[in-house]
């Protein structure tokens, strides 16, 4: 395949790879389309409903923000998919404007979950970023109207990230009256760090940031800056920068805010921190008396206590796998098990019981129920992809209560506990207006208490398990009412809230008369109580770290009566119910996906390239549709002056699996004395099968290369025309796993095997063959330390004429790819790729790569932020050989590498290294030292 045809199918597979049905939606799913005034909305099978709903809704939300920031430039695909556990969203301009909503809403304490309607926050959130992002003016205006809706004629797609987050997120509650602005929660992480004088610099919140608050801190510092602006200087002129911003060339919007606000950004984050740190910070009796008991920082949640006084929680940081941990009273933490994420955890009887996320079917990501012993042993599976989350182990130690995810909604449920088999849990209360979350177990098993969420407030309700009726225990329409628990006397129900938007404090509602005291009022937040026999109050507070485990000494008659918010009588009826109303009534309706409506492409770009001495000038582009079944990309250029084009086409289809592909190529090159054209289809199939902490890939496929050779001049071939046709395999382990303070993989190992054979029986001039076989493993020897270690071969046999050839040589980075070209399996850093060839290789490498800093900072606002310095010590071996090895020829080098983690245009991260080598050839009996650079990991 020529390079340049070789690179189409590349950018098709980097265009699609990520975005494959395959591995974005189950291929069980069938999407129907709800199309609206503006809108096509695409659901699948069972949520018919939502989508009639989310029809109403998304052309209300257009009316909102037609006088403040327009509306889109035309009709907009929004696909409303229930596959993942995960609340999330995402909108992209490119290639055309388009939206995705997970349709699963966020549980109440999260910082996204100050919201009882998910589908208008998340809407409204990201529409914001459509009519954000597609907006262009001026000269920019004039490259679109040229060359379409290519990239490049966004600029405000290349903002930074508190720029494009952080108007979203402020818009979010400007028009809903919920979201993030007024959640005490959500602002406590600028507010907190104010205080204590760790406001972030505005270079760490433009993109690339892993300390605390990493992903989050663009969202909640953009957020109140905007809302400092809006406030100050007027909301109409966010309106106004984002127009100056999307006339200027990309990453140049930073002088906007001078032409819109007179001032420069600079001077408005320091006016920004100066008002948030002003503001003023009350005392706390609790902050005074409290004990922290953890430092992980970051996110640590779902505490339990066991009898033994022990405590039980989950945490996640960028320094490895998240876990389930234990504190022992007086102790220091250590590991249980690993899970990943989880919402609750129980401990009674000698189990631990807890739910995680895993990976379903290979697309779908599921929460189900697991246990372990609390004296060890392995974590045993209770539920599979039953979407069950929220745990709680009866005091008999029999059941388990418990949430089961539907249709925007979760419902409670009842598990029998049975380690020895996977149960299927039993629903005893699905509302369809109600969002449960949380319960738990009255200390007698006679009651469960447990959220509720309705679209006019929140409740904390009281459900008998037998009979199913449930009780109202407390209601309030503002005020989010979160992580129940007992009393160990059964008569009070401690919880979180977060009224008149102030952080999470932990407040106790009496069983039987329903009065509300007021336990704690920590400034950071307080969440999951867990309240001892001794008066001790357990639960997870806030600092600028992030979140830990804290307890402070309480007792009843220090708990103060507290009245916050309106009681559920009054409401009156919110857009959500009138949605809820309105999808009973006559909707649009559902007709079949097609797929053609959005498959004509909408941008081109200039080809300008080398190729074999030659320029090669010409044009192409590249499409998907909404739901990503079918991909094409296609170019043309001509060169030399010939009439004829060299054009290159790629095709994906990945309705079903697997990912089905095709490919051609037609390339003309110059050769001495004439031109040599090469045509190459190629053909196959690809299957991943993908768990949550590893990942298989099959690869199989036929390739038809042709080359023609025309003689305008002295020129000497022995066959003017060469056929060569391959069946091609492979397979990839891949469990490495790199963590966000790590300087490359840490854990894991992949092991890549291909193979190729053309056969004259398949139509080809020439018997010939080609294997790879590359392993890479990965260990952790001390915090993010890693010893690397790898070896791979490339064979070739067969006729010469069609024989490959391989490099053991250069300085990488060497990726397992089903690459058969020559690089494949070369890295001997210190030695050129052409130095080291042959039909079979061989090479091995060992690296010890070590953290130098962690720098963490940019350059302002400017698309350039510092990561991680860090070095490595490596030692290379390889040979390339045609008959036979030879142990004396082995190339050797040995050497260092200084490397720096980057992030660039606020989402791409690079890493930037280079070394040097004492190399050792003892073909030529040449010793010397070398130097290398590269871009990305040796391997």
């Amino acid at each position: 395949m020529t390079a340049r045809g070789l690179g189409v199918v590349a950018a098709l597979t980097l265009f699609a790879a990520t975005a494959f049905p395959a591995t974005r939606y189950d291929s069980a799913l069938r999407f129907r389309t709800v199309r609206t005034a503006h809108f096509d909305i695409h659901a699948h099978q069972g949520e018919e409903a939502q989508a009639r709903r989310l029809a109403g809704i998304v052309e209300r939300v257009r009316g909102r923000f037609a006088p403040v920031l327009g509306v889109a430039r035309g009709r907009v695909q929004i696909i409303l998919v229930d596959q993942s556990d995960l609340s999330n969203g995402w909108a992209n301009p490119v290639p055309y404007d388009t939206i995705e909503i997970a349709l699963a809403p966020p549980s109440a304490e999260t910082l996204i979950g100050n919201t009882t309607d998910w589908l208008e926050v998340v809407f409204t959130h990201e529409y914001t970023h459509i009519l954000h992002l597609d907006r262009t003016h001026g000269f920019m205006q004039g490259i679109r109207t040229v060359f379409g809706r290519v990239p490049v004629a966004f600029p405000n797609v290349f903002l930074p990230t508190w720029q494009i987050e952080g108007l979203a997120t402020f818009e979010e509650s400007r028009m809903t009256g919920e979201g993030r602005i007024p959640a005490g929660d959500f602002r406590a992480i600028v507010d907190v760090a104010a205080a204590r004088g760790r406001f972030e610099p505005i270079d760490r919140v433009s993109g690339g940031l892993t300390d605390w608050p990493a992903g989050d801190a663009a969202y909640a510092y953009g957020a109140y800056f905007h809302q400092f602006l809006a406030d100050r200087y007027g909301a109409e002129r966010l309106t106004r920068l984002a127009d100056v911003t999307a006339g200027r060339v990309p990453f140049f919007g930073d002088g906007a805010f001078k032409k819109v606000y007179g001032r420069s950004t600079k001077d408005l984050w320091r006016e920004f921190r100066d008002s948030r740190e002003r503001v003023s910070v009350r005392a706390s009796e609790t902050d005074r008396a409290t004990t922290r008991l953890t430092h992980h920082g970051f996110v640590v949640g779902a505490p339990r206590r066991a009898e033994d006084g022990a405590l039980y929680y989950r945490v996640a940081n960028p320094d490895g796998f998240p876990a389930l941990m234990r504190l022992p009273r007086g102790g220091i933490p250590s590991r249980v098990a690993w899970r990943a994420i989880g919402n609750r955890t129980s401990v009674r009887g000698g189990w631990i019981v807890f739910d995680q996320i895993a990976v379903a079917r290979s697309v779908a990501i599921y929460s189900d129920l697991y246990a372990k012993k609390v004296s060890g042993g392995p974590v045993i599976r209770l539920t599979r992809d039953a979407r069950a989350a929220d745990p709680d182990l009866s005091p008999d130690g029999t059941r388990i209560a418990c949430t089961v995810q539907a249709s925007g909604r979760r419902a409670l449920a009842i598990v029998d506990f049975t380690p020895t088999r996977v149960t299927a849990p039993v629903t005893i209360v699905d509302d369809p207006d109600g969002d449960y979350a949380g319960p738990r177990w009255s200390p007698d098993g006679t009651a469960i208490v447990a959220e509720r969420r309705r679209a006019g407030g929140y409740d904390l309700v009281i459900v008998d398990p037998s009979t199913h009726a449930v009780r109202t225990l407390v209601t309030r329409r503002e005020t989010r009412l979160v992580t129940p628990s007992w009393a160990p006397d059964g008569a009070s129900v401690l919880f979180a809230a977060d009224p008149a938007d102030e952080p999470f404090n932990i407040f106790a509602a009496d069983t039987s008369s329903g009065a509300i005291s007021r336990i704690t009022d920590t400034i950071g937040g307080a969440q999951f109580p867990d309240l001892g026999s001794d008066g001790t109050l357990t639960y997870v507070g806030y600092t600028p770290e992030g979140y830990d485990l804290f307890s402070a000494p309480t007792a009843r008659d220090q708990w103060t009566i507290a009245e916050f918010g309106d009681a559920s009588a009054g409401r009156t009826p919110s857009d959500a119910q009138r949605d809820t109303a309105a999808a009973a009534s006559p909707a649009p309706a559902l007709e079949h996906y097609n797929p053609l409506r959005t498959l004509a492409p909408t941008f081109w770009t200039p080809v300008l390239a080398s190729d074999a001495g030659e320029v090669v000038i010409g044009a192409g582009t590249a499409m998907n549709d909404a739901l990503g079944r079918h991909y094409y990309a296609v170019d043309a250029g001509w060169a030399g002056g010939r009439a004829r084009p060299d054009w290159h086409a790629a095709y994906a289809y990945d309705r079903w699996r697997p990912t089905l592909f095709a490919s051609y190529a037609d390339d003309t090159d110059p050769i001495r004395g004439g031109l040599v054209r090469s045509q190459e289809v190629f053909a196959g199939a690809q299957l991943q099968f993908r768990h949550l902490r590893w990942s298989e890939t099959l690869l199989a496929g036929f390739d038809a290369e042709t080359d023609t050779v025309t003689c305008t001049g002295e020129c000497r071939v022995r066959d003017p025309k060469r056929d060569l046709r391959s069946i091609r395999g492979g397979w990839l382990h891949d469990s490495r796993r790199q963590y966000g303070y790590g300087i490359s993989s840490e854990e894991g190992f992949a092991i890549e095997t291909a193979a190729e054979t053309s056969r004259t029986a398949l139509g080809s001039d020439v018997d010939a063959g080609a294997a790879i076989l590359d392993v890479r493993g990965f260990h952790r020897v001390v915090r993010h330390t890693v010893l690397a270690a790898r070896a791979a071969t490339a064979l070739a046999w067969g006729d010469v004429a069609g024989r490959r050839v391989f490099s053991a040589a250069g300085p990488g980075p060497s990726l397992p790819f089903f690459d058969f070209g020559r690089d494949t399996v070369g890295l001997l850093r210190g030695f050129a790729p052409e130095d080291v060839v042959g039909t079979r290789v061989a090479v091995a490498n060992l690296d010890l790569r070590f953290p130098l800093a962690r720098i963490q900072r940019g350059l302002g606002s400017w698309p350039l932020f510092f990561h991680t310095l860090h070095g490595a010590a490596f030692v290379d071996v390889g040979s390339a050989w045609d008959t036979t090895f030879r142990a004396a020829d082995l190339r050797t080098s040995a050497g260092g590498e200084l490397s720096l983690d980057a992030v660039v245009a606020h989402y791409v991260r690079l890493t930037f290294a280079g070394g040097a080598a004492w190399t050792r050839d003892p073909t030529i009996d040449r010793q010397r030292a070398a130097f290398f650079g590269r871009i990305g990991y040796a391997f």
